[in-house]
């Protein structure tokens, strides 16, 4: 706007100055030169708070002017290419100074704003409200941090919510992967007890393979063997168009905001789902919908039935190294004796870990997280330590075998009863294969009762367990009477599998239970 020669300073230009001034820290001296423009004016900007000055000279074009073609050019650029191709405003800069421009980096985005005003690039878009549809749910992953030993963690949280009834699901997972995203959508259809008929996605790894020109994906053929075993139909959001799912959208926010602010503890995957559902639940509880309770809205919902859970695991080839462990996603498991050098497949479930052999299952562990972890299995080194006694104590599964304090006496004490820690050592190592049939804590009673007596040997742990199964389950402390009769003393203490004393057993009407 002009006053005869005089031009007003524009509020845009007039709040550029204050910005440079009281946010960039700039010089007065800086600002004038930039934008070609007396002192006295940033002065008069920087010192009212309103616009009441105007220049007194017409303004010279700024350093920009000579660059608004290339300027406009790239910004024209950026606009029509994917979001995963456009530059930077900082690699913009780069690109015209290259050419020459020796305007600042505030001045060139300033100048760049502009031109996408012109533009009309980077407007709001205006959005219609549309009405749910009744059976439709979106689906989208959120990140999260808890706590684990005072350092921050990172997981991912699937979220579901139903457009119509607004039922909201939420889990936490280690990673957004095939077999858990799975998993997040088998349990909120086993929360629903119903499958929705629609289902609204992000263009997930999990689901997409390629995004074509509008709605057309080629899908994963594990999803689409997933979709086809549910018969739910499938929509996937335009690239960039989150708002598509806008439901889903809001959900993820607030559950960063309210479920993981402060950042909660974190021991288990299990104790955090259960609190998430507890919260999902008690949210539905609390809140409303147009006036109704969300049970009368949930009953008016259109779903196909759910009648069985989808099974999924990924495959992966491994191979039993010569400590009987398999590796897997930087960690380790073990497997049973005798798989030394043989290749195996494990079957990764979002929990758990199954290792098969020719269709068999040799082995389940709980899956691991994390970079090198080992889960061992004692019973799967037992029948190797019987034959390599001089190694137990230093065996990584025996130090990492968290055993009542009785096991450690006993075993010490058949060695002295035995007068040698060889032997001493395979016998006890008999009585710890005892305790995958009958449990830790069962022999560890039975070691109790023989260690007041002073009775150290395999056989009488095992004849002590045939008294209890002759007698119904009877658990009780013997009498010294009572063990005396079961006439142990004599027996060798020479291992014998249970099997021979099932069918010993078997001939008097009982079997080991």
């Amino acid at each position: 706007m002009y006053r005869g020669e005089e031009k007003v300073i524009e509020m845009v230009q007039y709040n550029y100055i204050r910005f440079l001034y009281f946010n960039k820290h700039e010089s007065q001296r800086a600002i004038a030169k930039e934008l070609s423009v007396s002192r006295a004016t940033v002065r008069r900007a920087i010192t009212n708070s309103e616009q009441g000055y105007h220049l007194t000279v017409k303004r010279a074009k700024p350093i920009n002017g000579d660059f608004e073609d290339r300027i406009g050019y790239w910004v024209q650029y950026n606009s029509e290419k994917p979001t995963s191709q456009r530059l930077t405003k900082k690699r913009m800069y780069e690109l015209v100074r290259e050419e020459g421009y020796k305007g600042n980096y505030s001045s060139f985005t300033y100048q760049t704003r502009k031109v996408e005003e012109e533009f009309g690039i980077g407007q709001k878009e205006a959005f219609l409200e549309l009405v749910p549809v009744r059976g439709s749910l979106q689906v989208d992953f959120g990140e999260v941090y808890v706590m684990q030993r005072g350092l921050p963690k990172k997981l991912h949280v699937f979220c579901a919510k139903l457009c119509y009834s607004k039922v909201e699901f939420v889990k936490a997972y280690p990673a957004e992967s095939t077999e858990f995203f799975f998993d997040g959508l088998v349990s909120t259809f086993s929360f629903l007890k119903h499958v929705p008929k629609k289902i609204i996605f992000d263009n997930l790894k999990p689901a997409v393979k390629r995004v074509l020109t509008g709605k057309e994906r080629i899908l994963q053929e594990a999803f689409l063997k997933f979709q086809s075993f549910y018969c739910f139909e499938s929509g996937f959001c335009g690239p960039g168009k989150g708002n598509e799912k806008g439901m889903v959208e809001n959900l993820v926010k607030y559950v960063e905001n309210n479920y993981f602010l402060p950042r909660p503890e974190f021991t288990s995957f299990d104790a955090l789902n259960s609190s998430l559902l507890e919260r999902c639940i008690q949210r539905l509880e609390d809140g409303k919908y147009e006036g109704k309770r969300w049970e009368e809205r949930f009953a008016e919902e259109d779903f196909l039935p759910f009648e069985e859970e989808y099974k999924y695991a990924r495959i992966k080839e491994v191979t039993v190294d010569t400590y009987q462990l398999i590796h897997l996603e930087n960690n380790r498991y073990s497997v049973p004796e005798g798989y030394v050098g043989k290749t195996l497949e494990a079957h990764i479930y979002p929990f758990k870990v199954r290792i098969i052999h020719k269709g068999e299952v040799i082995a389940e562990h709980e899956r691991l997280f994390g970079r090198d972890k080992e889960s061992l299995y004692p019973y799967h080194f037992l029948p190797l330590l019987r034959k390599k006694t001089r190694g137990y104590d230093q065996a990584k599964v025996i130090q990492g075998w968290e055993l009542p304090e009785i096991y450690e006496k006993y075993h010490k004490m058949l060695q002295a009863h035995l007068d040698s820690d060889t032997k001493g050592t395979r016998e006890f190592i008999d009585v710890l294969r005892l305790t995958q049939e009958y449990s830790v804590e069962r022999i560890a009673k039975i070691l109790e009762e023989l260690d007041e007596k002073n009775r150290y040997s395999y056989q009488d742990v095992l004849s002590i367990l045939r008294y209890q199964t002759q007698t119904q389950g009877n658990k009780r402390q013997l009498s010294d009477e009572e063990l005396e009769s079961l006439n142990v003393s004599k027996i060798s203490t020479t291992y014998l599998p249970l099997v021979i004393y099932n069918d010993l057993l078997q001939e008097s009407g009982s079997e080991l239970g």
